[in-house]
């Protein structure tokens, strides 16, 4: 990207117009700097609904969604431009992100109020949102009623997704065959998030007979999410020898995710011969990430093997690769609340601490004893 002469030839131009400016913008958040990005938006004499909604999607790819929420309500504070379906999906992915329900039920009262409510793509982001959020039942009214007049693949390829983000297995595979019926006819993302809801739900034989439908099927192309999703199935039932024989008979070369699939099965089943093999082809693919190396020390120091568990440890240091900490976050009262593993920040940590021992200490005494398996957070 020659964005250097972009920029010099932009600065040159006697008259700048709005498309002018937002292609910069674009430029800038296209190539990773944000920053400059933010400060020719901000130089802007007037903004279009495309200059916001560009901002926001720019803030949310880097993960920043708490600024494209903050940028978001300054844009509605601007009465002169008013958010447009490319705004709301956006911004709704952002609230899906966070688990901000709050902020996701209030864009979709706006959003109620203008001409796009019965936009599918609108009507999937919310289906997303509330599922992410945790409110199932809300997105299942989303689903049912947010299209009045018909719904399309990606509305149900979006509350199948729903399901199987909740481990609803029976329910995806019953929406699958009510679209069916209906003349709805899936693609390859219905197949992943069905394959998902399965192995979340432990529906393994039907799991492996939708696979091996979509293989009969011909006309949709089996991607590799499919494959790590059938192998995810089959390793947390315990039938690693079978999917250990299914990447082997794969034409392509698996990928890294359906070895991490399969290794992460070994280690719940402690199977060491089979997770040996998976932890060599995980380690092959991707030398220099931080999650499979993680998962590697997982595996040998729940087999006792401290030597090589040890030398994942010193491979990770070496290459200067660090493993991101665990993290969860709660509302209250319209504000989120975040947590990260052996964080001791929050202005209320000692009375969070004492009430989880006071909570353990009432576990213990009616017999539940706290799993002492590893799971590989302790030294990284």
């Amino acid at each position: 990207m020659r964005l250097d002469e972009a920029l010099e030839l932009f600065e040159r131009m006697p008259e700048r117009d709005m498309p002018s400016w937002n292609t910069m913008i674009t430029g800038f958040i296209q190539n990773g700097d944000l920053n400059q990005a933010w400060k020719l938006f901000i130089q802007m004499p007037q903004k279009n609904a495309i200059s916001w909604t560009t901002m926001i999607t720019g803030y949310i790819q880097d993960g920043k969604n708490e600024d494209a929420l903050m940028i978001f309500s300054k844009m509605v504070a601007d009465n002169g431009v008013k958010p447009n379906q490319g705004t709301f999906v956006s911004i709704l992915s952002a609230c899906s992100n966070l688990a901000g329900l709050c902020e996701g039920r209030q864009i979709h009262q706006m959003i109620s109020k203008t001409v796009y409510q019965e936009c599918v793509y609108l009507v999937s982001a919310l289906i997303n949102m509330y599922s992410k959020c945790g409110e199932l039942v809300s997105a299942r009214k989303m689903f049912e009623d947010g299209l009045t007049s018909h719904r399309d693949l990606i509305s149900w390829n979006g509350m199948i997704a729903a399901y199987a983000h909740h481990g609803c297995g029976i329910e995806a595979v019953n929406l699958f065959y009510e679209m069916r019926q209906l003349g709805c006819k899936p693609d390859d993302v219905t197949y992943v998030g069905l394959l998902s809801a399965c192995s979340h739900a432990g529906l393994v034989e039907e799991g492996l007979n939708l696979f091996y439908e979509l293989l009969r099927d011909g006309s949709i192309q089996v991607r590799g999410d499919h494959y790590t999703c059938l192998v995810d199935l089959c390793g947390r039932s315990g039938r690693l020898k079978e999917a250990f024989g299914i990447l082997e008979k794969l034409g392509t070369n698996p990928s890294a995710s359906n070895w991490g699939a399969l290794l992460a099965g070994c280690i719940d089943h402690h199977n060491m011969d089979i997770g040996k093999l998976a932890a060599e082809k995980l380690l092959k693919e991707e030398p220099d990430d931080a999650g499979s190396y993680s998962l590697l020390w997982n595996f040998y120091a729940r087999s006792g093997n401290w030597i090589e568990a040890t030398k994942m440890r010193i491979k990770m240091k070496e290459k200067g690769l660090k493993k991101q900490p665990g993290c969860s976050w709660i509302e209250v009262g319209n504000m989120v609340h975040v947590f990260v593993v052996g964080d001791k920040s929050h202005c209320q940590s000692q009375i969070i601490y004492s009430a989880l021992n006071g909570l353990h200490k009432q576990l213990k005494k009616i017999g539940y004893v706290p799993s002492n398996d590893l799971n590989g957070d302790e030294d990284f």
